[in-house]
């Protein structure tokens, strides 16, 4: 159940950060075109910077499902498997714990923006802010449940490795 669920929430996020960068080409496109015939969209860039937070952090939940990081691996690859597997889910635990200290703050941060409205489209600030706690929070459930398949049967060790995601 829980690995259908993730199935599920992995695939609306994509859908959502495909969504979302479609959206901000397409809005700045029209900014643009405006401004040039002389009929500026003014609200347009607002809303594309609010949905640019928001489509970073989506992309960068996704580049860490497929494990995309930039990592420097010299020390892991001397390690043995098992001395690798500890290193990694320490590493993992140490960005976890940061993670979560972000989702806590960005979480706050977000209720304190949300009574500020965006000043051309009168849209509470807390919209764009509150990708940070998601953001953060999907980041913290990736980081678990890749450190959870590596210790399980579930995950292979070619499935922990970097992969080339240019």
């Amino acid at each position: 159940m829980i690995r259908t669920l993730l199935f599920w929430l992995r695939r609306v996020e994509r859908g959502v950060a495909a969504s979302l960068l479609l959206s901000i080409f397409v809005l700045v496109f029209i900014a643009t075109a405006g401004r040039y015939f002389g009929h500026p969209v003014i609200w347009a860039i607002e809303v594309t910077q609010a949905m640019f937070v928001w489509l970073c952090l989506l992309a960068a939940d996704v580049t860490l499902q497929n494990y995309g990081h930039f990592s420097v691996p010299a020390i892991a690859d001397l390690l043995s498997k098992r001395a690798r597997r500890l290193l990694e889910t320490f590493n993992g635990l140490v960005v976890m714990a940061l993670l979560g200290f972000l989702a806590w703050h960005g979480l706050r941060f977000a209720e304190m923006k949300s009574l500020r409205p965006l000043p051309m489209t009168g849209i509470s600030e807390g919209l764009a802010t509150a990708a940070l706690p998601v953001g953060f929070a999907l980041m913290f459930i990736t980081l678990l449940e890749q450190t959870i398949l590596r210790w399980t049967a579930h995950g292979s060790e070619e499935t922990h490795r970097s992969r080339d995601v240019m």
